[in-house]
């Protein structure tokens, strides 16, 4: 029992170990996954806040423009454009800003401050632009200084992103507002250059370094960009207004003249739709990448939805299996509380020497804990052992077996107690002996009741055998009275002719004729009681083997032994014989039975006043049946009738062993069955042999 609960406590606990670690595995998971998800959330949020951002650079990069077209010309051109741009910027920046107060984003809120005050000294600026106390270039470098702030938020951005492909775009993404910017430093720069009446040697270089700038901006955004977003940029950068924004940068290039005879409106239209059409790109761009954000950051819930489940799982689970391992854990120490109480068990090392004991053998054996450990198993050895019984359990235990057996052992007081003990050896990691372990059972109580029952066993067979005894003895009395009555006739007829031998002879009248034919009448008398004496001898003849024989052989011996006696009391006997079948069996024992059988027949037919008394038997192979006409038994006291010592014959002073005899002899020794039951006019005793098995 106690094995069992150990493998059950040792596979609890690999579980208990397993869906421990599978916990640590859940919860390291949910946290990657909480982190992620949390920053797929901040990073869309920043990425909503890169386009507002980006709106509000386009606008910006617009409204430069205008202004640098405001400065330059005076004839008002750009003035109704720069005043609708400015509004459009407010708007934006307005948007930003409360998006900026909402959002989460902590770094982002940083710069509120730094942008908020960009923006705020953008209505000083636009006043001196409308006052015209700002250069071209200062107007450029005061809008580029806001536009750089505002660009190096949406960078930080990317620093943020932890999946490569989202990382990817931002980066795409980020190179081609650059090259957006840059572009626009160009538009604003081509406006100061076409607008000067005369070539402006530092607007050129300005205005070929801008484009050389947002060239390599182009082409690090198409290094980063993915190929369907390549596929996008260039099918709606092929249309004839970019082309015409090309022809024009050619001409400014390869144009170094006193004037370039270009409009600076018409150079601003087209690169604004340039630009329009980059910013309608980087729109694309941010909702693509907020898409794939929302696809990640589902994947991420769907996962982490999972994965929360299978931790509550895993946590129901754990909390089972400690609820069961607490029950086991308590249950086998209740177990071994009760193994320790009531199970007589000790362990010894390799010399027999005690080394743990239970509180059930302390008890039983009389000595306390401290007395047995460290003490010899032998001190409970009681002497009425045989040593050849230690000799082979030490021999079966040391190799290895275990050994069973009755072991009688002695208490501290000099008592004795009966045990039946198991041992077993134990063993190491290495496979080694180390130990032996005995448990045992108290059999003190059956030992004393099977000597007890062997005593009365012993005390049944010796009263069996005086019973047996008296019954012979009783069966004697009855043989010598039936021979004494069938002596008498015999001689009586011996001494008859012995006296008329005796007076012819005295008178001389004895002839040889008459004296031969009395001398053969004596002889045949003396013939006719020697036979009588082998009969008497032979029917108490012990001999307990087994011989060949049948029923009707033992019931015309019986008869020839009882026939005078029936004869006399004019009792008929009639035998029947359907089936001859010989048998193995107790001849003697069984002519006993029968003739007790019969002589109880007499016996109530001789007190019954019957005109034809009569005794019928049947005989059918291994069946006899003894049947007479006396009238039958009390049915009151029937089943009583095998009893010892009871009998029907009180007035005649029965033994009452008869029966209870006959019984004893047909059932045990011969393995029969002896019936009785009444008839019509008298009772029915049957013989049955070979009808019991035990």
């Amino acid at each position: 029992m106690i094995e069992r609960f150990k493998a059950k406590t040792k596979l609890l606990i690999s579980m208990f170990v397993l869906v421990s670690i599978l916990i640590f595995l859940a919860v390291v998971i949910i946290q990657a996954y909480y982190s992620k998800i949390n920053s797929l959330v901040v990073l869309n949020e920043k990425i909503s806040l890169s386009r507002n951002i980006s709106n509000l650079i386009h606008s910006l990069q617009k409204e430069r423009g205008l202004s640098s077209g405001y400065i330059t010309n005076y004839n008002g051109k750009f003035t109704q454009d720069m005043l609708q741009q400015r509004h459009i910027s407010d708007e934006y920046a307005n948007k930003l800003f409360l998006k900026l107060y909402k959002t989460r984003c902590k770094d982002l809120k940083r710069n509120l401050t730094k942008v908020k005050k960009k923006i705020n000294s953008l209505f000083e600026m636009r006043k001196r632009i409308d006052a015209h106390k700002f250069s071209s270039n200062e107007v450029i470098q005061k809008y580029s200084q806001i536009n750089t702030i505002l660009l190096d938020m949406i960078i930080n951005i990317a620093k943020t992103s932890h999946i490569p492909s989202i990382t990817q775009n931002i980066l795409a993404y980020s190179y081609l507002l650059y090259f957006k910017e840059y572009l626009g430093l160009q538009r604003a720069q081509g406006v100061v250059l076409l607008s000067s009446k005369t070539f402006d040697r530092e607007s050129f270089t300005k205005f070929v370094n801008f484009m050389a700038v947002g060239k390599q901006n182009e082409i690090m955004f198409l290094k980063y960009a993915s190929p369907d977003l390549k596929e996008y940029y260039h099918k709606h950068i092929k249309v004839q207004s970019i082309t015409q924004v090309d022809t024009i940068e050619k001409q400014i290039l390869h144009t170094q003249k006193n004037s370039f005879n270009i409009d600076p409106k018409r150079w601003y239209d087209l690169i604004t739709k340039k630009l329009n059409i980059l910013d309608e790109i980087s729109q694309y761009i941010g909702i693509k990448m907020q898409k794939e954000i929302k696809k990640e950051l589902y994947d991420a819930k769907v996962f982490f939805s999972i994965v929360i489940l299978l931790l509550i799982t895993s946590w129901l689970i754990f909390i089972y299996i400690m609820l069961h391992l607490l029950k086991l854990i308590k249950e086998e120490q209740r177990l071994r509380l009760v193994m320790d109480k009531y199970v007589i068990s000790s362990i010894t090392d390799l010399k027999g020497t005690i080394i743990d004991v239970s509180q059930a053998f302390c008890e039983i054996s009389g000595y306390t804990r401290e007395e047995l450990l460290g003490n010899k198993h032998n001190i409970v050895r009681h002497p009425d052992m045989p040593k050849e019984v230690f000799a082979k359990l030490w021999q079966q235990i040391s190799a290895g077996k275990s050994w069973s057996g009755k072991v009688k052992n002695r208490r501290k007081d000099g008592a004795f107690y009966w045990v039946y003990a198991n041992i077993e050896p134990l063993y190491n990691s290495n496979e080694e002996i180390e130990a032996y372990i005995s448990v045992r059972m108290d059999i003190t109580e059956n030992e004393l009741l099977n000597q007890k029952i062997k005593e009365e066993e012993d005390r049944n067979k010796i009263q069996e055998k005086m019973m047996q005894q008296q019954h012979r003895l009783a069966q004697m009395g009855e043989m010598i009275a039936m021979i004494a009555h069938q002596w008498r006739q015999p001689l009586s007829a011996i001494t008859a002719a012995s006296a008329a031998i005796m007076l012819k002879a005295s008178r001389e009248n004895l002839d040889n004729k008459t004296a031969v034919d009395l001398s053969k009448k004596i002889q045949d008398f003396s013939k006719h009681l020697s036979t009588t004496i082998d009969d008497f001898r032979n029917f108490f003849k012990s001999n307990k083997q087994k011989q060949t024989t049948d029923f009707k052989k033992i019931c015309e011996s019986v008869l020839t032994i009882i026939e005078g006696s029936l004869v006399q009391n004019n009792i008929q006997v009639n035998c029947q014989y359907e089936n001859i079948e010989e048998f193995l069996s107790y001849e003697n024992e069984l002519k006993q039975v029968i003739l007790n059988l019969i002589k109880n027949s007499e016996d109530a037919l001789k007190e019954k006043d019957i005109k034809e008394k009569r005794i019928m038997l049947y005989i059918n192979k291994k069946s006899l049946k003894i049947v007479d006409n006396a009238g039958g038994i009390d049915e009151s006291i029937l089943p009583k009738i095998f009893d010892p010592y009871f009998s029907t014959k009180i007035k005649k002073d029965g033994t009452g062993l008869g029966l209870y005899m006959s019984k004893v002899i047909v059932e045990d020794h011969c393995s029969g069955i002896l019936k009785v039951n009444n008839t019509m006019d008298g009772v029915a005793f049957e013989i049955l042999l070979g009808e019991r098995n035990d």
